[in-house]
């Protein structure tokens, strides 16, 4: 199928969106970062040092429950594409899911009084149904971006507010979460969390309510819109789309070492470094990066590309993270500056990467005559979950390979969470520098679009 040749610099001015319209869809994923940034930075800990299940065990539940995302997500994308409302195939679901996920994200946080046997089958039941509906909101969400606009740059910027988002509630998770679960609990930590992940619900569920009414769907009923198409097809279509295989193997390796970095940096900067008071400084820096990272992207994205900016601003973070092995012991503030540089320059990989996977759905009408937003965005969904909850099994494995326990810290447990801060940090990032470069919709991507506007138009 030859593509039309055309003029790179034509700019689709009709698909052109406001700012405040690329607020609101931020707003998106600062609601599901309310939750998500809980399970991701504190759930770990949450287990083993709150409600009083082994790191093992903890270690098992990830991995379980996650093994039916591989079923879940791509269903709920059908299901998705399917869809057919007066607020369109995705919105519904930001209307009617945003308050049974607060309703859900609070009952993860409770610890009732059960055997250990109780307690493991509560966190089962809970954190299953957890991941279920944050399918169900958040990949409608995310599939959202590319019915609002073909224009990679409005993509990009799409991307880089949503990156945003993020880094704000993880922000806010990193820094208030502890002082309001003291303030609330009156020092019970049992009764602090799930009162202060209430507070982060009400507010998620609002926010979540702002997206829907102010984000618009334009690009979701072209074609067949995955309504006739058999899910046979649908699937065997997306595997062949050899873009979007490479974008959703990047996100695995992404949320990988984002779930190892969140999940080991506690113990990390409590136990190695010996600075329990600066737990909350370092998971605020992480996510204030990561806003760093989304705030400049556009600009470098827009000079450089999304592939390109990627893989010389990832490569970039490697011999930083190198750098701060020989730093751990001196001056905390070079430390500290380090480890924010280095994870800026990974944040603008995390925009760039919602704005490809966007371009992936325009590359699967261009190549099949089918737009099956939420299908090929299960695969994000899916690495969402599966590389964060794989990270922090990893982490929940190797500390209990290496004997951890609170009360009685060993060389053997210290060494391993080094082991596995920098070596998560530096190898994830490597591997997605080296999967980024079969990347290449980078290059014809302007004139897929316009091809697509020409058949559309006839």
């Amino acid at each position: 199928m030859a593509i039309l040749k055309a003029d790179t610099s034509v700019e689709l001015q009709s698909d052109k969106l406001g700012t405040k319209e690329k607020v609101s869809y931020g707003l998106g994923d600062l609601a599901s970062n309310f939750v998500w940034g809980m399970t991701s930075s504190y759930l770990l800990f949450f287990y083993t040092d709150i409600f009083g299940i082994s790191a093992a065990a903890v270690g098992t539940l990830f991995l379980i429950t996650r093994i039916w995302d591989a079923i879940n997500d791509p269903m709920m994308g059908i299901i998705v594409d399917k869809t057919k409302s007066r607020h369109g195939k995705t919105r519904p679901y930001l209307l009617y899911l945003a308050i049974p996920f607060g309703i859900l994200s609070v009952l993860t946080f409770i610890t009732p009084d059960f055997s250990d046997t109780g307690k493991l089958v509560y966190a089962y039941i809970t954190y299953f149904l957890l991941g279920m509906i944050y399918t169900a909101i958040n990949l409608p969400y995310g599939a959202l971006m590319s019915t609002m606009t073909r224009d990679s740059n409005e993509k990009s910027q799409l991307g880089s507010f949503r990156m945003m988002g993020l880094a704000i509630g993880m922000i806010i998770v990193s820094a208030l979460t502890m002082p309001l679960v003291e303030f609330f609990g009156n020092g019970n930590l049992q009764v602090g969390f799930p009162i202060t992940m209430a507070v982060y619900s009400i507010v998620g569920v609002m926010l979540f309510f702002i997206t829907f009414k102010n984000c618009k769907e334009r690009y979701s009923n072209n074609l067949e819109s995955g309504n006739n198409m058999k899910i046979s097809k649908s699937f065997s279509n997306m595997l062949k789309n050899h873009h979007w295989v490479v974008i959703s193997i990047n996100s695995i390796v992404q949320f990988l070492r984002i779930g190892v970095l969140f999940g080991v940096l506690i113990y990390y900067v409590n136990y190695v470094l010996g600075q329990p008071a600066l737990v909350p400084l370092y998971l605020t820096l992480a996510s204030v990066a990561n806003f760093a990272g989304g705030a400049i992207a556009p600009s470098i994205l827009k000079r450089l590309g999304n592939r390109n900016g990627s893989i010389i601003l990832l490569s970039s973070s490697v011999p930083l993270f190198v750098l701060l092995i020989f730093l751990e012991g001196g001056s905390t503030t070079l430390f500290a500056t380090v480890f924010f540089i280095a994870l800026t320059l990974i944040g603008v990989n995390g925009a760039a990467n919602f704005a490809m996977l966007a371009d992936t759905i325009d590359y699967q009408e261009w190549k099949f005559g089918q737009r099956t937003e939420g299908l090929l965005y299960s695969g994000y969904s899916f690495a969402t979950k599966f590389g964060i909850a794989i990270g922090s099994s990893l982490v929940a494995y190797a500390l209990g390979w290496a004997g951890y326990n609170p009360d009685a810290i060993t060389d053997t447990a210290l060494s391993m969470i080094r082991f596995l801060l920098f070596a998560g940090l530096i190898a994830f990032t490597i591997i997605q520098v080296i999967t980024l470069a079969f990347y290449k919709l980078d290059q014809n991507h302007a004139e897929i679009i316009q091809e697509l506007d020409v058949r559309n138009n006839n």
